[in-house]
C-alpha cells in the first residue's frame, strides 16, 4: 500500500460540523495531487447541539463525523480526533459559502463548500443498512451491515475487499478508475434473497483511515486478524445461523486463511488469485525488456527468501522502498494452493474468463488444490464481477470498472445464492 494513497484515505475521511445557521447539506471539492475529489457535508441542528456527516461520493465513504465543532466570532473548527484531521474555516454572507482549510499533520489543504439544495446532494436512506464496526487495538474498522426482512436465524456473508485502496462498496480514489459497486451490489443481491452480508473499509481505507499503521509496521497478518475478528463478532451474534466468508481478489486469501484459524460454515473465493503473489508479480513484469527484469526479478527472489534489502535500483523504489518490504515478505510466504487444499468446509471457486487482473488458470489451479471444491467459470464475468464482451483493458475501464450503475453478471449472482442455501 503506498503512502501517497494511506495519505489520500487520511484526507478524505474527514467530515465537517458547524451551528446553527449553516444546517443543512455543503458540497465541494478537495484537490490531492491534482485528483479533484467531491465532498458533501450534512449539518444537523438537534435538541440545540450541532452534528455533521460527511460523504465523498468518489470513495464510497459516508456518514463519517468529527466529533469536536466550535462555531464564534472567529469562525468555525471541527475536529476529527481519532483521525488527526482539523478543518477550520469562516462563514460568508448571507451564510451560503464556508471557505477554509482541511489540516492533517503537515498537509493544509483549502477546502470551500456551497450550500446546496436537499435534492441535489441528498440520497434515499437504505432502510435495510446500517453502520457495523470492528474494534480492534489499532483503531476501529468501519463496515455496513445489511440485513433482510426476515432476520434472525440467516446467513451471513463477511465480503473481503481486494487489494489497493478499494473500499466497502468495491469502489477506489479516481486516480485509479474504479468505480463499479460490485460488493454494494452483492450485498443487495443477497438480501433479496434472505442473506445478510458484512462489506467494510480495510485498515487505512475510507472509514477505516484512522486504523492505518506505519507503512513499515503493515504486514499481511493484519488483513488476516481483521477477517478473524469479523468472523468471531458474527458468530456470537444471534441474528445469525452461520457465517460465510467471501474473498475478493487478493481477499480470497485473505479469507482462506482467516477460515483456517476460526469457524466459519463455508468459503467463497471470488476471482481469487492461484499462486503466490511472487509468482505473479513476475509474470506480469515478464513483458519488460531483459534488463528491467535482470533488476525486478532478483529483488522478488530475495523478498521470497524472506530478506529485506537496502540497494533498491532509484527506478524501482516506488515499489520496493524499504518501508513496504516486510509487508511484502509477509505476503509472499502464502501459497492459495496450500491454504485452499486444507480447508474442511464447503468452498466455492468462482471466476470470470473475461478477468483482465486474474486468469481462468489460477481458479483451476485452486480448484486442482481442493477436489471436493465447486468450480465454477463464468462465461464473459470480468474482475468486477460484470458482463463484458471484450478483454481490452481500455475498454473494459471505460466500459464497466466506471459503471456504478451497470448490473453483476446474472450467472454469478445465481451461483454464489445457490451455494450458500446449499450449506447444511
Amino acid at each position: 500500500m503506498k503512502k501517497l494513497i494511506i495519505i489520500f484515505c487520511f484526507l478524505l475521511t474527514s467530515v465537517v460540523v458547524i451551528a446553527q445557521d449553516v444546517s443543512g447539506d455543503w458540497a465541494g471539492y478537495l484537490s490531492v495531487q491534482g485528483v479533484k475529489l467531491k465532498i458533501v457535508f450534512h449539518v444537523l441542528r438537534t435538541e440545540g447541539k450541532l452534528t455533521a456527516a460527511f460523504d465523498s461520493p468518489d470513495q464510497g465513504a459516508m456518514g463519517l463525523k468529527f466529533d469536536d465543532v466550535t462555531l464564534d466570532s472567529s469562525g468555525i473548527s471541527l475536529k476529527a480526533v481519532s483521525l488527526g484531521i482539523v478543518y477550520q474555516g469562516t462563514l460568508n454572507k448571507p451564510m451560503d459559502t464556508m471557505a477554509g482549510f482541511l489540516i492533517q499533520r503537515d498537509s493544509k489543504l483549502p477546502l470551500t463548500l456551497l450550500r446546496e439544495k436537499q435534492e441535489v446532494v441528498n440520497k434515499p436512506v437504505n432502510p435495510y443498512e446500517s453502520d457495523i464496526t470492528l474494534t480492534t487495538i489499532g483503531g476501529n474498522i468501519n463496515g455496513t451491515l445489511t440485513l433482510p426482512d426476515n432476520s434472525p436465524g440467516i446467513p451471513v456473508v463477511l465480503i473481503i475487499a481486494g487489494s489497493g485502496p478499494t473500499d466497502r462498496d468495491g469502489n477506489s480514489p479516481p486516480a485509479l478508475k474504479n468505480k463499479s459497486n460490485c460488493y454494494k451490489m452483492l450485498s443487495e443481491v443477497l438480501r433479496k434473497n434472505g442473506i445478510a452480508s458484512v462489506r467494510y473499509d480495510k485498515r487505512g481505507i475510507a472509514g477505516s483511515a484512522s486504523a492505518a499503521s506505519k507503512e513499515s509496521d503493515l504486514r499481511f497478518e493484519n488483513y488476516i486478524s481483521d477477517v478473524k475478528g469479523w468472523i468471531d463478532m458474527l458468530n456470537q451474534d444471534k441474528r445469525f445461523s452461520k457465517v460465510i466468508v467471501a474473498g475478493h481478489s487478493e481477499g480470497s486469501l485473505i479469507g482462506m486463511v482467516a477460515c483456517h484459524q476460526v469457524k466459519s460454515a463455508a468459503f467463497i473465493s471470488i476471482s481469487g488469485a492461484g499462486r503466490p503473489a511472487d509468482e505473479i508479480l513476475k509474470e506480469q513484469f515478464s513483458s519488460l525488456p531483459q534488463e528491467a527484469k535482470d533488476q525486478i526479478f532478483p529483488l522478488l527472489d530475495k523478498l521470497k527468501k524472506g530478506d529485506t534489502t537496502g540497494n533498491v535500483p532509484a527506478g524501482l523504489n516506488s515499489m520496493f522502498r524499504p518501508s513496504v518490504q516486510p509487508y511484502l515478505i509477509s505476503w509472499f510466504k502464502y501459497n492459495p494452493q496450500s491454504e485452499i487444499k486444507t480447508l474442511k468446509i464447503p468452498v466455492l471457486i468462482i471466476q470470470g474468463d473475461m478477468d483482465i487482473q486474474v486468469s481462468v488458470e489460477d481458479a483451476r489451479f485452486l480448484g486442482k488444490a481442493n477436489p471436493k471444491a465447486k468450480l465454477k467459470i463464468i462465461s464473459h464475468m470480468n474482475h468486477v464481477l460484470k458482463d463484458v464482451d471484450t478483454k481490452d483493458k481500455a475498454e473494459q475501464v471505460t466500459k464497466v470498472y466506471t459503471n456504478p450503475d451497470l448490473p453483476l453478471d446474472k450467472n454469478f449472482e445465481d451461483e454464489v445464492v445457490r451455494f450458500i442455501k446449499e450449506i447444511k
